[in-house]
């Protein structure tokens, strides 16, 4: 007799309902992110309504306030603050104003009896103006925010295709002559110098004298050093990996501060170098390695290469394979804390994971994990190949096999909970197409996790747990 099937599981993201979750929501919706540029739009609000206030008493001293004009324009600066910064900052310069109203009689500016002669419709008036276009500037600054968010992973993606797509094709041009002593391709001796720096520990960095050993392989480096960063972004006195004798290393190289300045490689022939800086460097290429995205974690310097050596290819490939190693670097540091939990799953799912957690806290852009439970006889491998053939480019899958049942967990990027149902909808119509069945009858168990407040190592731990795995 077959079993029936359990009912799907879906994991509701928790919601905070407190006061600070709810005031963090409010104010990062505005156009100020962090301390430093509350405090800037603060000052910059005061500057700009005491200014425009000091323009009004010059042109009109009777009547600073505009209560008798066609126009109120003393409002027209706390609208522009408001459109800039957003409702706070629009309600602190209508507080200004409110506060100079009060203060100009003391400077005999203004009526004798402030609180006597206040006009409330012009103040209501004035603060229904600033919280509009303050309410407007929110809406489209949130906007704003998502769209850069995507457009940020999106771009981390992208430039780890680019990179793939070029180890790829370059390893199939450069596959190695001595098969026999070296049976590995480029792209699976990165792969294994990644997967290395993964299992590495978290400080310094790791299996960099690997990665330099490659380095030499791949680009014919002769004498060459890679150094760690100080907190400062400065080089370290001692290499932290070295091939061949490279001299101690000379901070006051000029190709050497070039490249720190410029963030990306430099040689000997780069534009913008003097001539003089080329007659006194002592190394022929300066590369700092920095990842996709962030600062740079370290600096190759490269003393002696063939004569030949030095051309646009060499410092193309060099270029891609500083990319990614500090990619892995940066890959070992954010999946770290997955792997903790969850050893098994594959890096690149670790990986954008964490990013995508990351932006559902900053902009609240939902992303989802789907896992399949298929049953281990024929029609359910049949059915595990379909689903297999069936993934979209964009999405990443990790599959499990166990005693009993094989298992697909598919992050979904940037998908909601439509998004979702559209998927399992694509996947069950497939399986109707090819099968005959939908998931009940055809004993497939999908399990749902929207990535939510929790950390994404537990939302994946625990959709491991509910599959059984």
């Amino acid at each position: 007799m077959m079993r029936t099937p359990a009912a799907p599981s879906i994991a509701i993201p928790r919601r905070s309902a407190g006061f600070s979750s709810l005031a963090r929501r409010l104010f990062r919706r505005g156009g100020v992110e962090g301390t430093s540029g509350w405090a800037g739009a603060a000052l910059e609000a005061i500057l700009l309504c005491y200014a425009w206030l000091a323009f009004a008493v010059w042109m009109t001293p009777s009547d600073p306030f505009g209560l008798a004009a066609s126009f109120p324009w003393v409002w027209l600066m706390p609208a522009l603050v408001a459109m800039r910064y957003g409702s706070g900052a629009g309600v602190f310069s209508a507080l200004l104003i409110l506060a100079a109203w009060f203060a100009f009689p003391s400077y005999g500016l203004s009526h004798a009896d402030p609180l006597a002669a206040f006009p409330n419709a012009y103040f209501l008036g004035g603060l229904a103006l600033v919280l509009v276009c303050g309410q407007f500037s929110d809406v489209w600054n949130a906007r704003n925010r998502r769209l850069r968010a995507v457009n940020a992973y999106l771009d981390e993606r992208l430039n780890t295709l680019t990179k793939n797509h070029f180890l790829l094709r370059l390893s199939h041009e450069r596959l190695e002559q001595d098969l026999l002593t070296r049976p590995l391709t480029l792209r699976e001796t990165l792969q294994r110098l990644r997967d290395n720096s993964l299992k590495a520990g978290a400080e310094g960095l790791p299996a960099v004298q690997d990665f330099l050993q490659l380095l030499a392989q791949s680009c014919q480096l002769e004498i060459a050093a890679v150094h760690a960063l100080d907190a400062a972004g400065r080089p370290l006195p001692a290499p932290a990996a070295a091939i061949g004798a490279p001299d101690a290393l000379a901070l006051d190289d000029p190709l050497l501060r070039f490249a720190i300045e410029r963030q990306a490689l430099s040689h000997v022939q780069s534009e913008g170098l003097t001539p003089e800086g080329r007659g006194a460097s002592r190394y022929l290429i300066c590369a700092p390695l920095a990842p996709s995205r962030g600062a740079a974690i370290g600096l190759l310097v490269v003393e002696r290469l063939p004569f030949f050596a030095l051309n646009d290819d060499l410092l193309k490939l060099l270029t891609v394979l500083i990319g990614y190693y500090a990619d892995g670097v940066e890959a070992g540091a954010a999946v770290r804390g997955v792997h903790a939990l969850v050893p098994s799953c594959p890096p690149a799912l670790a990986l954008d994971l964490v990013r995508l957690s990351r932006i559902r806290a900053e902009v609240d852009i939902a992303s989802a994990l789907v896992a399949l439970v298929f049953e281990k006889s024929d029609p359910g491998r049949d059915m595990y190949e379909l689903v297999r053939r069936t993934r979209r480019g964009v999405d990443i899958a990790w599959e499990l096999e166990r005693s009993d049942r094989r298992i697909i967990i598919t992050l979904l990027p940037l998908a909601g909970e439509a998004a979702v149902e559209g998927y399992l909808r694509r996947i069950e119509i497939a399986l109707h197409a090819q099968h005959g069945v939908d998931f009940l009858s055809g004993h497939v168990v999908p399990h749902i996790a929207m990535l939510g407040d929790d950390a994404p190592e537990h939302e994946l731990a625990l959709l491991v747990e509910r599959c059984g795995a």
